[in-house]
């Protein structure tokens, strides 16, 4: 049946008759690629000339052969007598075959130094707000802001006040992994030295999670292997079409697979997200979310090097522990996934629609909120039908703002059922007065949508505003008995009269009985009807007491007004505020929160995975740090108890 265009009317039954239930099957022998197969071996180790470098974490030697206590107040930081020295750093290269990199930053050669080239220097300036540029270094992130802000281009028109280039939040060496046992060395290698370790994909995370100063790099974005599997059964018997995707494939690279093999992958909306890194490991939402469910519920099984250095498979029957807590619970945390094996769909159509309005001579402010509540009230019925939203608001001068839904999807349904849907809330615009112009489009698969709908317009590399988000349950959509429609759009309203800019989107976790969704995903996803996301602007060059005054704002006032309508909810770990408050509630839900930590005590006893908001790292701080304006720019310690 792979390749068949379901054009029943009820769209989630259609993609779910589409698997088969074997209930008996075992979970399958999933072969692994070929940099997988390229493991550490003790006999390596052992032939390494300095195996107390090395070991693992497993081998009862190490406590006491390693010349390290096992747990030190801080990370092991440049300048320090224990710092690992260029002999032992040289030896680590050549142990992984040359993979290791002493990072510079991008901007580097635009300053005058060793590394000054002034055609770079153009190069990386003019390219500044591309993803790709950030994604294909080692060791650069996409929002530099919480880097530290201590190499910019000096020449751009957002950074002309800088003066200076140091390696400030950026990871001082990284290992351009191309094999699983260059992954096993360098954990192996930074548990025994004490050296702080980031795992870095793609750098896609507003907090710069994959960054850290004084840190060793795990670098997998080369790992970039796809296999279709036409007919793959789970532990459970569930069959069906499935890819197995290496740690570095990005969004529209599994999109082209899938589509060139006729089927649908659930995947992120930006095009440079990595699938199986932070995307996962987060939660992942999706255009077909309201469909299929989150990212992460699509995980049928996970290839990961665990903190001790050991390579396993992770799936139902094995480490179904691990495999709860890495869907959904947060990466750089219990390991680094070499590669995840995700439940593939049948090719769908999908009906598009795009639209604005704005405030005008007959439209006034109250009119133009009115219209956006319009809009509210049909979230859950948009949702039901396995419709999907994506819009924005802001101001665009004083009294005067913008709506643009960019677009709404409605996957599975042709232009009359879908008109059919939005009908009721166009025709609500229309009693208030309200101008616009909707334009509905067919296309005939998911990925001819979301190249043809999609805006590519990531744009990164700013340090000029900061962001957070909220999850809305179906409460803050509802205007009868318990509704909070009315308290949800004032708090809207009042972020954006203040300044705001919102990100939104109308979406739903599925519920979908051919994956496992027992899993670490927020419980706050099961329960939204909306995703909001909104940010706060700075000047150019702002100095820090500026950008922490307008942080505390976005935290304490924005923020603090939607956690008000929202008692109990949450947010989305992944694109959420550097300064959430009680992140453990609200990235990761206080019902799974403690069973998470417990996990990661067990797997990571010396903390050697640490990322900002991740799970633990409440037990460490980064020194040196301004109110409000965390950066990955000190050394990690651990706090004073």
């Amino acid at each position: 049946m792979v390749g068949t265009k379901i054009q029943s009317a009820s769209a989630l039954a259609a993609i779910l008759s589409f698997f088969v239930d074997q209930s008996t099957a075992a979970c399958p022998s999933n072969p692994w690629f070929a940099y997988e197969n390229a493991q550490l071996t003790e006999s390596a180790i052992a032939s390494s000339g300095n195996p107390d470098l090395f070991r693992f974490g497993a081998d009862p030697s190490v406590a006491s052969s390693s010349r390290l206590f096992t747990r030190p107040q801080c990370k092991t930081y440049p300048g320090d007598p224990l710092w690992p020295s260029n002999t032992v750093w040289s030896l680590l290269n050549v142990t992984l075959g040359g993979a290791l990199i002493k990072t510079t930053p991008l901007a580097a050669s635009c300053y005058q130094g060793p590394n000054y080239n002034a055609a770079q220097c153009q190069y990386v300036t003019e390219n500044w707000s591309n993803p790709r540029m950030h994604v294909e270094d080692p060791t650069s992130a996409m929002f530099p802001i919480f880097q530290g802000r201590t190499c910019l281009p000096p020449t751009h028109p957002s950074f002309q006040n800088n003066t200076a280039c140091t390696l400030g939040g950026y990871a001082s060496y990284s290992v351009a992994v191309m094999q699983v046992k260059q992954i096993q060395l360098a954990i192996n290698f930074a548990r025994l030295t004490n050296v702080r370790l980031v795992v870095h994909n793609t750098g896609h995370d507003f907090a710069d999670k994959s960054i850290g100063a004084g840190s060793l790099s795990i670098w997998t974005h080369k790992l970039k292997d796809i296999s279709f599997l036409p007919s793959y059964t789970d532990c459970r018997g569930r069959s069906g079409p499935a890819f197995k995707l290496g740690a570095g494939v990005e969004t529209e690279e599994v999109y082209k697979a899938a589509e060139a093999n006729n089927v649908t992958v659930v995947g992120g909306e930006c095009r440079t997200v990595g699938i199986a890194g932070g995307y996962i490991a987060g939660g992942g939402h999706s255009p077909m979310s309201t469909l299929a469910g989150m990212g992460a519920d699509q995980v049928l099984s996970m290839d990961v090097i665990l903190p001790n250095g050991r390579f396993v498979t992770v799936n139902e029957d094995c480490y179904p522990d691990l495999f709860w807590a890495l869907r959904g619970g947060g990466g750089s945390t219990y390991g680094v996934v070499t590669s995840v094996t995700v439940r593939a769909y049948p090719q769908i159509p999908v009906t598009t629609l795009s639209f604005a309005f704005t405030t005008g001579p007959n439209v006034t402010a109250d009119t133009f909120f009115a219209g956006v509540g319009a809009y509210f009230k049909y979230f859950d019925t948009i949702t039901q039908a396995g419709a999907f939203g994506y819009w924005l608001v802001l101001s665009i001068g004083p009294g005067q703002y913008l709506f643009s839904m960019m677009p709404m999807w409605g996957g599975n349904l042709t232009t009359p059922q879908f008109t059919s849907l939005v009908q009721p809330f166009l025709d609500d615009l229309t009693d208030l007065g309200i101008p616009f112009d909707p334009v509905f489009r067919e296309y005939p698969s998911f990925y001819q949508t979301y190249i043809g709908t999609w805006p590519n317009v990531e744009a990164v590399g700013g340090a000029d505003n900061h962001a957070a988000s909220r999850l809305f349950p179906k409460e803050n959509f509802e205007s009868g008995p318990g509704g909070k429609l009315n308290e949800t759009l004032a708090a809207v309203r009042y972020v954006v009269e203040d300044g705001a800019v919102i990100i939104g989107y109308n979406i739903k976790a599925a519920t979908n009985p051919f994956v496992n969704q027992t899993n670490a995903v927020n419980p706050a996803w099961r329960k939204a009807l909306g995703f909001f996301i909104l940010s706060v602007g700075f000047p150019p060059n702002a100095p820090d007491s500026v950008i922490a005054e307008r942080s505390e704002k976005l935290t304490n006032d924005w923020m603090a007004r939607w956690r008000q309508v929202s008692p109990g909810a949450g947010s989305y770990l992944s694109e959420g505020d550097i300064n959430e408050p009680d992140f453990q509630q609200s990235f990761y839900g206080a019902e799974f929160y403690p069973r998470l930590k417990k996990l990661k005590e067990k797997y990571d006893p010396t903390g050697l995975f640490y990322a900002h908001k991740a799970v633990g790292s409440e037990d460490w701080e980064i020194q040196g740090q301004v109110p409000y304006f965390p950066t990955q720019n000190g050394r990690l310690c651990r706090k004073q108890t």
